[in-house]
């Protein structure tokens, strides 16, 4: 089954994902049984969506790298990362439940879906979702996360995201995505944590 196929039977995703979900279940998954390396994406894969991708790679525990943030993804997540440590620029208290997020996707590993409330320094509002897929370096090794992102920020905004709206209580939806190793039961609907 494809991925859309098995985000389709947990939850309700826009069309606008497909086009991505489509370029993504068509990589070739040579280094590992279901996850493609790296190494494949490029923007002749990505062309059309590339601006809305973001890789990291995961060098320890709380030590992520963002390789590349397109200026689409930039935008509607209001925060500039490229370069620098994804943790680096949480609030401290969101830092170690945001670390358990990313073991799971990285260790497992499995796939998951995020709709988080951005919040705007002028208080500009909207669903920021993303869908973030763990991939493979050559030797095979889990070590990157590509972020797909997608929102709609109000026309004419171009003021960043307030930092202290990162966190639990901006996370409207939360599904990890079972990739073919299976994938944790925890989830977050209409901001409410279950087990």
């Amino acid at each position: 089954m494809s991925l859309k196929g098995m985000l389709l039977s947990s939850l309700e995703l826009s069309e606008e994902f497909d086009t991505f979900l489509a370029y993504w279940d068509a990589l070739p998954r040579e280094r590992h049984p279901f996850l493609p390396s790296k190494q494949h994406i490029t923007p002749a894969r990505f062309g059309g969506v590339i601006q809305n991708i973001g890789i990291a790679e995961r060098i320890g525990d709380l030590d992520m790298r963002v390789l590349f943030y397109g200026s689409g993804i930039e935008r509607v997540s209001g925060i500039k990362v490229t370069g620098q440590n994804y943790y680096d620029l949480l609030p401290q208290e969101f830092v170690k439940p945001l670390s358990i997020f990313h073991a799971y996707v990285f260790e497992i590993p499995c796939g998951a879906y995020v709709g988080d409330i951005v919040t705007t320094s002028s208080g500009a509002q909207y669903l920021y979702e993303t869908i973030q897929y763990p991939m493979v370096n050559e030797d095979g090794e889990v070590k990157y996360l590509l972020v797909y992102g997608l929102g709609r920020k109000p026309y004419g905004e171009e003021s960043d995201r307030v930092s202290a709206t990162i966190g639990r209580a901006n996370i409207k939806e939360m599904h990890y995505i079972d990739m073919g190793a299976g994938a944790p039961s925890a989830h977050i609907e209409n901001f409410k944590f279950y087990r």
